[in-house]
């Protein structure tokens, strides 16, 4: 990475930062730290960018007040992820560091031995042999030198190899040829006392490492047992209340969502507290069901140790049985052999000792988390008690997730042969729900259909929730990682630091699609009268039909009249005229009219398949001469 400099200068400054205002904090839990904040682009540390001055000081800012308060269940995932890593991958290094260390301490002693060249007096041989009796006896782990039997017993062991006419031709050979054999000379003599250990006329300070192991591995095993007992106790409680008050509902869209029902004394802040504190709880069970799996593999292991162990007596007696005399190249491998049987059962026993620290350390941290069952069994309705995951799976048997409409492929989980060896992602916690909860780590179950996309499997804790994550799967795919960037504890527990590497340059990795406006289509009906019918057959409205009528009249006037009267008249009539108010009335007419151009069109092209942020837009708008 290239903006490890530039890390290393932000580490000191936060550092003096923290000393100032008293914070106790380790460079390399720091170190760490910031590394993993570093996988968040919009802090302005990437390989591509030059890094601005004023993100730096937001960076530090951020980090030192996240300090301040250590006993947040982000802080302690991240102290308990750190000690892990530093202590359980490192298991077979710390075999060999432990050997390393045991030769350094006597390392002294080795020079006194090997500096001697020449020998006259029989004081100076007793005195190299006193050495080097003390210097077996310590790098071989058998025994006190200082205790008179154990002394007599490694004295009469080497002696048996190494004569007074022997030791004194030792002294004169070079330096590295004295090392060798003086390393020889330790298995050697460790073979031979557990020779005589199984005979029955020896073993003075050797402990009964087989019967030790089988103890202490019961011991470990119980207490890892007891552990996770208590673990999932924690757990079941509080994925049972999260999933009591995370809701799945369908809005006005069609979209699942999810609506929190809070219970009365209940808080945003004591749900977000809920949440943070079940990471916390599911990656210490993570850790101790790997020292379970660990202590089970030491078990084999003796047991395997103890095996070789009895055969390799078993043959060594064979070559010695009724004999007086044995050539040296006959029986020495056996004694060597023996000696690296029980260096490797020895093995076997600091890696037990080891896994009893980590297991011992983790529940410190587990101790100073401050988890208040109370709050957790308000959410849960009254009536209820906390689920198992197994009854949690029973809950949803006989359901499938639909494959219509899903954009990731369901793989029914009869299809797998071993399901058990299918890598489920981010542990298979519900995928949909990770993101809608923002961190709610709520298990899945493979039995409702595993989604497969990007190379990749997914299980869902519930029908709508596969459902949901089908329509769109590969944004909540980058939603979990942005996810991750704003919680790093997260990063380690689910397994995506690849893709968070892979991801690191790019900023924005989901782009919300404008939402469109709501329609729908309504019909309205007016009344059918609102006022009562008047119609009149001889109203006209057009000025010109009232025009002609006028002009009719207007040629009476040169008409002549004439009229006679009789006696009497019949048939007279009263006529009457009718005529109708002013009505102000307005009508407007719609003029729809358009023109025939090209609709614009555009494809944006490296929206899909790419890691990157080059993307660019193509016009496909068809030209005016067509």
């Amino acid at each position: 990475m290239q903006c490890d400099g530039a890390i290393r200068n932000i580490e000191k400054e936060i550092l003096r930062e923290c000393a100032n205002k008293g914070i106790q904090v380790y460079s390399n839990f720091l170190n760490y730290y910031i590394k993993l904040l570093a996988l968040d682009p919009s802090w302005g540390i990437t390989t591509n960018f030059m890094i601005n001055r004023e993100d730096v000081q937001n960076f530090i800012k951020f980090v030192v007040a996240k300090l301040e308060d250590q006993l947040t269940p982000s802080m302690i995932v991240l102290k308990m992820q750190f000690y892990f890593h530093c202590n359980f991958s490192m298991k077979q290094k710390m075999l060999k560091r432990n050997r390393t260390e045991l030769l350094a301490r006597l390392k002294t002693l080795e020079h006194e031995i090997i500096d001697i060249k020449v020998l006259k007096e029989d004081e100076e041989i007793d005195f190299i042999y006193k050495k080097m009796v003390y210097y077996i006896t310590l790098a071989s782990g058998l025994g006190n030198p200082t205790l008179d039997p154990v002394f007599k017993e490694v004295r009469a062991a080497l002696g048996s190899i190494l004569d007074t006419h022997e030791i004194k031709e030792y002294c004169k050979q070079p330096k590295y040829a004295k090392i060798e054999n003086l390393q020889e000379f330790t298995k050697l003599v460790t073979g031979i006392r557990l020779f005589n250990k199984d005979c029955g006329k020896g073993g003075e300070g050797m402990e009964e490492l087989p019967k030790l192991i089988n103890e202490a591995l019961d011991a470990t095993n119980a207490e890892l047992q007891n552990t996770l007992i208590a673990i999932m106790d924690k757990v079941n409680l509080i994925t049972t209340a999260l999933d009591f008050i995370y809701v799945t509902t369908v809005d006005e869209r069609g979209r699942f969502v999810i609506e929190c029902n809070l219970p009365k004394d209940v808080t945003m802040a004591d749900v977000q507290y809920i949440k943070d504190s079940l990471i916390v709880y599911r990656q210490h069970e993570l850790y101790i069901r790997k020292l379970i799996d660990e202590v089970e593999k030491i078990d084999n292991s003796a047991n395997q140790i103890f095996n070789t162990l009895q055969t390799a007596l078993v043959n060594l007696h064979q070559v010695v049985k009724h004999r007086i005399a044995i050539p040296v190249n006959q029986v020495f491998p056996h004694f060597i052999k023996l000696s690296d049987i029980w260096c490797s059962l020895q093995d076997q026993t600091i890696l037990l000792a080891k896994l009893n620290q980590i297991m011992i350390c983790l529940q410190k941290y587990i101790k100073v988390l401050s988890f208040n069952d109370a709050i957790a069994e308000m959410m849960i309705p009254y009536g209820e008690s906390p689920m198992t995951d197994a009854e949690r799976l029973q809950k949803t048997a006989g359901q499938r997730i639909p494959t219509e409409e899903n954009h990731a492929q369901i793989i029914d989980v009869m299809m797998y042969k071993d399901i058990d060896s299918v890598k489920l992602e981010y542990l298979g916690f519900c995928a949909w729900k990770l993101v809608v909860t923002e961190g709610g780590l709520l298990p899945g179950n493979p039995n409702l259909g595993i989604a497969r996309t990007m190379n990749m499997n997914f299980v869902f804790s519930t029908v709508d929730a596969g459902i949901a994550f089908g329509r769109s799967p590969e944004m909540f795919i980058m939603e979990i990682i942005n996810l991750a960037r704003r919680k790093p504890e997260l990063i380690n527990l689910l397994q995506i630091k690849n893709q968070m590497y892979l991801l690191q340059n790019i900023k924005e990795l989901v782009r919300e699609p404008p939402l469109l406006p709501l329609t729908d289509e309504v019909e309205i009906q007016t009344e059918t009268h609102p006022i009562k019918e008047n119609i009149d057959r001889n109203y006209m409205w057009n000025v010109w039909d009232l025009r002609r009528k006028a002009i009719k009249l207007a040629g009476l006037s040169h008409c002549k009249t004439t009229g006679s009267q009789t006696k009497k008249s019949y048939h007279r009539i009263n006529f009457s005229t009718q005529t109708y108010g002013i009505k102000e009335q307005l009508s407007q007419t719609k003029r729809d009219n358009y023109s025939n151009v090209p609709k614009p069109s555009n494809f944006i092209f490296g929206l899909r398949g790419r890691k990157d942020d080059k993307q660019f837009v193509v016009d496909l708008t068809r030209p005016l001469e067509e």
